[in-house]
């Protein structure tokens, strides 16, 4: 018996420390972000310490039978921590958490072995697994020292690459929303003249773009678009200290990521931290000016403004026609000739993302007749208002984290949709102390275009809340468990319309 509980004592560590492991990760390895993370999860992370205690309580007794139930409890610990599904987004085993993995290890040597291997085997590995729920955070401060040297070993190399490219025009992409799209389109407007490289994935922090360079910079490309993503001050003045751009477009501000941010005012600073590093450098930056922040600042510095049905921009696009198709615009040349665009990308908020691509292009040389073509292979990004067709079911895949604005770009673009309109979402996130008025908000607008509200989860509640308050039919609100629970649920609905349905946001595992 003593030899099962051994075995079942070091299987559940094991997945204990991989699963606070990978939450951990999804915090971005940020302490107090995980301990946030642990107070909102108290219920899950107490049973697995309660599992763990009460099996050792039972060890302690010297009966049999007590033996048996302290093994049973541990199967049923071992059968809770076990990977339910697959994850959404996976634990990395980047060289850092091998790192990280190798320090746990180290310490759990360290404990076995006190006082003799042999003695105590089972209070040394109850003591570890109870040690397994806070290990990842341990490990990163002991590893703290090393992992600076590391990443100030990549960052160095990162910039002596960047040197021995001195004719590399470099442009900054950052803002609240909307810079994913903005990178993709100008990878698509500069093509047209230009060997172009742009950071991939979500590869928009300081690391991301330190890999980028590493990994994909070479001596032809002609120009390099950087995504600069940013979660609290000086975020993005890190990178613009790496890179250094010429060129900067800030596409939006907005309430997002407020929990770390803790305020608009800090958004604001951190996003225009790229307007300050172009001037560093005599360049330009390119604003939003649909965006009503972008909209009210006065820089000291070469601005040039876009967005749309507005004359006094620099870039307007003017004479929008949108549908489930795609949207065409006008735009005027340098010369006052009017351009009209197509593009396969569906919504009417995409065409401002579109006006940032034709912006920078065309202040780079590029003509506007050469760029025709080239928008017109613009399509939406994955995740962000991407169209899938599903036989008799149109899907608006826009799940990647939505935020107050771009979530109700998303309804009026589903409000384009001819039939029965539906949403799947379990709300907003990482929005502060506004998080419960922002969704509570977020359902009011539901109302305006959907027929059929599903509630994702225990987070969609005030969503639910604010559809409610607006005497929705409460028949066509559901509360499922999944986005995939709510597609059979549509399904066996049996509605004979043309069906639309918007996939709006779709929580990590650290929030499931």
């Amino acid at each position: 018996m003593k030899i099962l509980l051994i075995i079942e004592f070091v299987i559940n560590a094991l997945l204990l420390m991989w699963f606070h492991m990978h939450m951990f990760q999804l915090n971005s390895y940020f302490f107090k972000k995980n301990i946030n993370w642990i107070k909102k999860n108290k219920i899950k992370v107490v049973t697995q310490l309660l599992l763990v205690v009460i099996s050792t309580i039972f060890i302690q007794i010297d009966f049999t039978w007590s033996q048996i139930i302290a093994a049973v409890i541990m199967i049923s610990s071992i059968i809770y921590n076990l990977p339910k599904g697959k994850s959404k987004i996976p634990l990395k085993l980047t060289s850092r958490v091998k790192r990280m993995f190798a320090t746990e290890l180290i310490i759990n040597v360290i404990i076995l072995f006190i006082c003799g291997i042999t003695e105590l085997p089972l209070i040394k590995l109850e003591i570890i697994n109870v040690l397994a729920v806070f290990i990842a955070m341990l490990a990163n401060v002991i590893n703290s020292p090393i992992e600076a040297g590391v990443r100030q070993w990549y960052i160095n190399d990162a910039k002596k690459i960047l040197k021995s490219c001195p004719n590399l025009t470099i442009i900054g992409v950052t803002g609240s929303y909307g810079k994913t799209s903005v990178k993709n389109f100008l990878a698509k407007t500069l093509s047209a003249k230009y060997e172009v490289l742009v950071t991939p994935l979500n590869y928009n922090t300081t690391m991301g773009v330190v890999r980028t360079i590493r990994e994909n910079l070479k001596s032809t490309h002609q120009i390099f678009v950087c995504e600069m993503g940013a979660t609290k001050l000086n975020d993005i003045k890190e990178i613009c200290d790496l890179v250094h751009p010429q060129y900067g477009v800030v596409t939006s501000i907005g309430p997002q990521h407020l929990e770390s941010f803790k305020s608009i005012e800090n958004v604001i600073k951190t996003k225009l931290e790229l307007a300050d590093s172009v001037k560093e450098q005599g360049g330009t930056v390119f604003l939003n000016c649909d965006n009503q922040y972008l909209k009210e600042q006065n820089l000291d510095m070469d601005v040039i403004k876009y967005g749309v049905n507005n004359d006094e921009l620099d870039y307007n696009g003017y004479d929008l026609h949108s549908s489930e198709k795609g949207v065409s615009f006008k735009v005027k040349d340098e010369s006052g000739k009017e351009i009209e665009f197509t593009t396969k990308a569906i919504g009417r908020y995409n065409v401002v993302n579109i006006m940032a691509a034709i912006a920078v292009a065309n202040k780079l040389g590029v003509k506007m007749e050469s760029m025709i073509p080239r928008v017109r292979e613009i399509k939406n990004v994955d995740h962000r208002l991407q169209l899938i067709n599903k036989g008799s079911i149109n899907v608006i895949d826009d799940a990647y984290n939505s935020n107050p604005v771009s979530s109700k770009s998303a309804i009026d673009t589903l409000g384009e949709f001819e039939g029965t309109k539906v949403i799947v979402t379990p709300g907003l996130i990482e929005l502060g102390d506004k998080e419960d008025q922002y969704n509570f908000e977020f359902g009011e607008y539901i109302t305006k275009v959907c027929d059929y509200a599903f509630m994702v989860g225990e987070h969609s509640k005030k969503v639910e809340e604010g559809i409610k308050s607006k005497g929705f039919d409460e028949s066509k609100i559901f509360v499922v468990g999944s986005p995939q629970e709510a597609m059979q649920k549509i399904i066996s609905l049996g509605i004979q319309d043309k069906i639309t349905v918007l996939l709006e946001n779709d929580l990590p595992d650290n929030y499931k």
